[in-house]
């Protein structure tokens, strides 16, 4: 599996800081971008909120359904799933901004990166 999976963090962050974090990994990986069936349920749920939280978890759905963003069927945690796909596929790409789903990552020698303000993608 050669994919690009980014983590509802991230997501989150690019969508509160207006960057596209599924046309920027594209862009700089080539290679398909894939979120689990968990990230779309915690959007989910965090889309009923009220606020600016609220309302970067509603654009996100939008821009995955615009982007038409691969979507795993996986059905366990977010964080494991991410953790075991890397350890088990050497081309994958993690994209997070939760420190400790980096650092876990990190661990087993995988690419992953980290969203900045600015849209840059640091490892």
């Amino acid at each position: 599996m050669e994919n690009v999976i980014v983590d509802t963090s991230s997501i989150l962050f690019g969508m509160a800081a207006k960057k596209d974090v599924f046309s920027i990994a594209a862009k700089r990986f080539h290679k398909p971008v894939l979120i689990s069936r968990g990230v779309l349920n915690e959007l989910l749920g965090i889309s009923k909120n009220k606020g600016r939280r609220g309302a970067s978890a509603r654009a996100a759905l939008a821009l995955i359904r615009v982007k038409n963003v691969k979507v795993h069927r996986d059905k366990g945690s977010v964080d494991s799933w991410i953790a075991g796909s890397a350890a088990k596929h050497n081309n994958t790409v993690v994209i997070t901004n939760d420190t400790a789903l980096f650092r876990k990552v990190r661990s087993v020698n995988r690419n992953v990166f980290k969203l900045s303000r600015s849209g840059t993608l640091r490892g």
